[in-house]
């Protein structure tokens, strides 16, 4: 057998090419690592940092989740913090807390809600926890969402470098508060204006407590004075929220035209001008037919007064499950609320029969001939109560 052994020199020089290659591999992989940990690591403070910010002026500010479309106010007193509706999703307590700690370290003291839908009041108990008092119009109290202080009508903070003044209106809702920064010179209104989506009065005052409640805030501060929805942009000024007024008057004066002539809801969506207006409030033409439905249901389904024997249905009505419900008239209004639950006005239909404003599918109460016994149909199945 004839084997011919390879020299020294070219055991050398394949060692050599072997080592290159294979170092050249190790660092490559390396390399391939640590960038693929630095693309991991940006995505992580990517995913962290999922907050919007505006800085309104150099204590106040306006930011929401980029997975939730509340907007909420900051606001940097001298010794404390003050926030407005801080709800920024169920699971995003804490990564608001730690985004509120970027602008201050100093107490949250007062939390101010400016209605009780959990879209912005969710993260109420949570900051409760934390030492702030959380600050609602008293007819919270008839909503299922956590609160501490409560006023009526007005109520005022004097703080160091601010003065907040709170005014209720009823119009998105019972509890709905405007809330006026008077040095910083901003207006929180709530859902009564959302620069996304249509004139929503219909779990509260209607129409009319719509417009009162824009106007209320137009006559606030001046023509620089900033405006912030509860929806949509960060920030408005008084010429968007003037146009915004002039639209929803248009939109309740068309859906009212187009109802009393005897058109249907869903036809009511297809209406020219009925679409062209949505555009101005959603960016879209499309119209659900619920929401025609329910601004009927609040302002146009019964315009005859309450009954002469309307104040003798007041009292309280407790249902077989215990459950009450409390009748009372206030301000000329017939009112339907329960504790923890819910609160609504009442329309008339007949001396003994109600409709329960602003609730689609269609909601009713009625009463016995001797006003003893309440039968309270919400819309799938009637249940009854007797009087206290």
């Amino acid at each position: 057998m004839n084997i011919q052994l390879i020299r020294s020199p070219h055991i050398k020089q394949l060692m050599l090419i072997f080592l290159c290659v294979f170092f050249t591999s190790c660092l490559e992989q390396k390399t391939k690592e640590k960038s693929e940990i630095v693309v991991r690591h940006e995505t992580k403070l990517e995913q962290e940092s999922n907050f919007t910010q505006q800085k309104i002026t150099d204590n106040l500010y306006v930011i929401k989740s980029n997975n939730y479309n509340t907007n909420v106010g900051v606001f940097i007193g001298n010794k404390e913090i003050i926030l407005i509706d801080p709800m920024t999703g169920s699971n995003n307590h804490q990564a608001l807390l730690e985004k509120i700690k970027e602008f201050s370290n100093k107490p949250i003291k007062y939390v101010i809600n400016t209605h009780d839908h959990e879209d912005h009041t969710g993260a109420n108990s949570f900051f409760a926890e934390l030492g702030a008092t959380i600050i609602s119009q008293e007819n919270i109290k008839y909503t299922g969402a956590k609160y501490d202080l409560t006023f009526k009508n007005e109520y005022t903070l004097d703080l160091e470098n601010e003065r907040v003044e709170l005014y209720h209106i009823t119009s998105h809702t019972f509890d709905d508060v405007l809330i006026y920064f008077t040095k910083n010179n901003t207006i929180f209104m709530g859902d009564t204006y959302m620069t996304n989506f249509f004139p929503h009065f219909y779990y509260g005052g209607g129409s009319k407590g719509h417009i009162d409640f824009i106007d209320k805030a137009l006559s606030l501060g001046n023509e620089n004075t900033v405006i912030v929805a509860g929806h949509g942009k960060l920030s408005s000024d008084k010429t968007e929220l003037n146009a915004y007024r002039k639209n929803s008057i248009q939109w309740i004066e068309r859906i009212k035209e187009l109802s009393l002539a005897g058109k249907a809801p869903d036809e009511i969506t297809q209406d020219e001008e009925i679409k062209q207006l949505a555009l101005t409030f959603t960016g879209n033409n499309t119209v659900h037919a619920q929401t025609i439905e329910k601004t009927i249901s609040v302002d146009y389904n019964a315009s005859a007064p309450l009954p002469e024997n309307a104040k003798n249905y007041e009292g309280m009505y407790q249902y077989k499950n215990g459950e009450i419900d409390e009748l009372i008239f206030q301000d000329n209004k017939l009112m339907l609320r329960r504790k923890g639950a819910y609160i609504f006005e009442l329309s008339t239909l007949s001396d003994t029969k109600f409709h329960i404003k602003g609730q689609v599918p269609y909601r009713y109460i009625s009463f016995s001939n001797d006003g003893k016994e309440l039968t309270y149909f919400n819309g799938k199945e009637s249940q009854i109560a007797k009087r206290k």
